[in-house]
């Protein structure tokens, strides 16, 4: 029996069975039922926004006793529940029997316990959907209510549904904000919360700028193995971040994805890296992931590689999706291939993003919208020729993959996606391959998690620099400046929209604003930012 204290205070008790003997004789097809991915929940949560929909949350109580077992199963109590099961109802005491001087008692199951394989299958048989905590929405609150209603007729026969409805709704451990017109918001601060609460006091102190340092890919292999204790710590706060970077926080992937294949054998250096990502952490508690969609029908990717990082000298992938502002869901993996150039590492790297590709389409064409873009943009011209001719760009030294570039060039060629350049400096996926620092870091955080400029200042501790870098830091800053000062004088009808392509350096005067280089301004806009400008000509 597991007791748990809810956000609201109180104590929530679960019965579970041990379902390890049941492996001998249940096969995985037997047991396995649908569960939701985090990415269809994000998805989904950008649609509802978009579409301005009416959302309710609800949670069935004691989903899995509302089905029945579907087999002969026993069940064995001893110990402390059987004594507490003996103290409540006094009746079973004439089943009880002795094994080994111990009282045991053996009941046979008629509902579906949790910790029994089959469980969440039968459950799922009879209410086909995510377990027991529910999402409902549609542009129509009378839909949502109706079947609201239909649940809790089937449902709460023994205690009714707990419901949320509003605009903040707590969900799988996040909380999901939509009171801003067209956007949702998520958040974990109860996870950021108890990851940090963790951390040695030793470790809590200096100040980080980022959550990895420059050297996050190097591997001493000369410092001291972690203690059991320190290591067993290091891979449970691992494990936390990495739930936490891929649902709300994914400005932390590329130092969690290096610290999960070091859990095995990890080092004092290692939890060094983990004390700084969790310091970063503690400053940006605050911090929201921020979606918002411009269209469904448009996606966007950019995917990138950095070359032979890892010890074993492989390479590593980072990718990242929006439908208009906010990464929808990233990914940062080391490669499984050792590569021989910079090239074969960027075609693998869009190998290992293609399965997102395309069920990021397959997922949103199944909500009924038709996807009229699906682009991956990249930094390399020499990738992108091999995956868009496939063998007509192929050389001697490029056969061996032949198998992962013709697998992106058939999808580009039936049109599920395609290929364009983009500029390195631009390069977003470029968050999830290298530990970055500084204006670079600044500049991909607030596209990653559609935050303003305010916000991340604010938050962070400010950076030390050398006598000769002070200068150059202050001009930085000046730019910024008359950069915010020129996009917000666009928003006047009598402003003149400024093509940074066209004429990179010509100077151009906006009324209300400074004199300064168009090709100036392109360091502090996002490419999105240029792409969408071309869209709306």
């Amino acid at each position: 029996m597991f007791l748990k204290e809810k956000r609201c205070g109180t104590i929530k008790g679960r019965g579970c069975a041990d379902g390890r003997k049941q492996r001998l004789y249940k096969s995985k097809e037997e047991t396995s039922s649908p569960a939701l991915s985090i990415e269809a929940l994000l998805l989904s949560c950008v649609i509802e926004a978009y579409e301005r929909r009416c959302v309710l949350t609800c949670d069935i109580p004691g989903a899995f006793m509302q089905a029945d077992m579907d087999e002969l199963l026993h069940l064995k109590l001893d110990g402390t529940i059987l004594e507490i099961l003996l103290c409540m109802e006094p009746f079973y005491r004439q089943f009880v029997t002795y094994e080994n001087g111990k009282k045991v008692l053996y009941a046979q199951l008629d509902k579906a316990l949790y910790g029994a394989m089959q469980s969440a299958l039968l459950f799922w048989k009879k209410l086909t959907w995510y377990v027991d905590d529910l999402k409902l929405s549609h542009v129509d609150p009378e839909v949502v209510e109706e079947i609201f209603a239909k649940l809790q007729e089937e449902f709460g026969k023994e205690a009714p549904l707990s419901v949320t409805r509003g605009e903040v709704h707590n969900y799988l451990g996040m909380r999901i904000n939509f009171s801003v017109d067209g956007k949702v918001q998520f958040t974990m601060p109860t996870l950021v919360e108890e990851i940090v609460a963790q951390l040695p006091p030793s470790m809590a102190t200096g100040p980080s700028t980022t959550p990895p340092a420059n050297h996050l890919f190097e591997v001493n292999s000369k410092a001291a193995k972690l203690p059991m204790q320190d290591s067993d710590l290091l891979h449970r706060l691992t494990t936390q971040l990495l739930y936490l970077c891929k649902s709300a926080r994914p400005d932390l992937q590329t130092a969690v994805a290096f610290l999960t294949t070091r859990v095995a054998s990890p080092d004092t250096e290692e939890m060094k890296k983990l004390g700084r990502c969790v310091q970063y952490l503690r400053r940006t508690a605050h911090f929201p992931l921020v979606l918002e969609a411009s269209c469904i029908r448009n996606i966007r990717w950019w995917v990138d590689a950095s070359y032979v990082v890892h010890p074993d000298m492989t390479s590593h992938t980072g990718a990242t999706m929006t439908l208009g502002k906010g990464s929808v869901y990233s990914m940062s993996t080391r490669q499984k291939l050792n590569m021989r150039s910079s090239t074969e590492a960027e075609l693998v790297g869009v190998n290992d993003a293609m399965s997102l590709i395309l069920w990021t389409r397959h997922f949103l064409e199944a909500q009924g919208y038709t996807v009229q873009k699906n682009i991956v943009y990249q930094d390399n011209e020499s990738a992108i020729l091999l995956e868009k001719n496939g063998r007509q760009s192929s050389t001697k030294r490029t056969r061996h993959l032949n198998v992962r570039f013709f697998f992106v060039t058939d999808n580009v060629n039936q049109g599920r996606l395609s290929i364009e350049y983009c500029p390195t400096g631009d390069m977003i996926a470029d968050y999830f391959t290298k530990p970055l620092q500084g204006p670079p870091f600044r500049k991909m955080l607030k596209q990653i998690l559609n935050i303003d400029d305010d916000n991340i200042i604010n938050s962070l501790p400010q950076e030390c620099v050398k006598d000769n870098d002070i200068e150059t830091n202050r001009m930085s800053q000046t730019e910024t400046s008359q950069s915010r000062v020129c996009q917000s004088s666009s928003d006047s009808p009598d402003a003149v929209e400024v093509d940074c392509e066209a004429a990179p350096m010509t100077k151009v005067e906006v009324k209300g604003a400074v004199t300064l280089h168009p090709a100036k301004m392109a360091t502090f806009r996002s490419y999105a930012d240029v792409v969408r400008n071309k869209e709306r000509k």
